[in-house]
């Protein structure tokens, strides 16, 4: 099987290099979805539970993209997402679930957090850099919620 090519050059609507929260509690997983951020152009900030990456956003004047595990120690990752979106950050900023399965529960959970879009584990670079690249354009993932 040939290896994929790592893309990148990831940037914001507005230009920029995006600044992204990797909120993972496993820290080779953290580390594994970090590292292919940076390779795809982004800044990365780290926080392993749900509370530790709402201390980041209050503290972080910009961030463009959360990466949330939904199996973050602490708390649950959909709700987690919920108390980011109850901060009123500008801009309505997306969230990338990263999880590990697809059902009509997830589904309707992840309307309500107004997720955008999601990564499915295991998943190829290819799947995560769309993912986030949809996410920073600010492009719905309708086929997400259609699937």
């Amino acid at each position: 099987m040939p290896s994929e090519t790592i893309p990148n050059g990831l940037h914001t609507a507005d230009g920029r290099r995006p600044r992204v929260a990797v909120v993972d509690g496993n820290p080779a997983n953290a580390t594994v979805t970090s590292m292919l951020a940076e390779q795809f152009g982004c800044t990365v900030l780290k926080a392993p539970t749900g509370e530790a990456v709402l201390a980041l956003l209050r503290r972080e004047e910009q961030v463009d993209l959360v990466l949330i595990d939904l199996a973050i120690p602490d708390m649950d990752g959909i709700v987690a997402a919920l108390l980011i979106r109850a901060m009123g950050k500008p801009g309505a900023m997306p969230i990338v679930p990263i999880a590990c399965r697809r059902d009509e529960v997830f589904q309707a959970r992840s309307r309500a957090a107004g997720f955008s879009g999601a990564v499915m584990k295991p998943y190829s670079l290819r799947e995560l850099y769309c993912a986030m690249e949809s996410a920073l354009a600010r492009v719905p993932v309708a086929a997400f919620y259609d699937a």
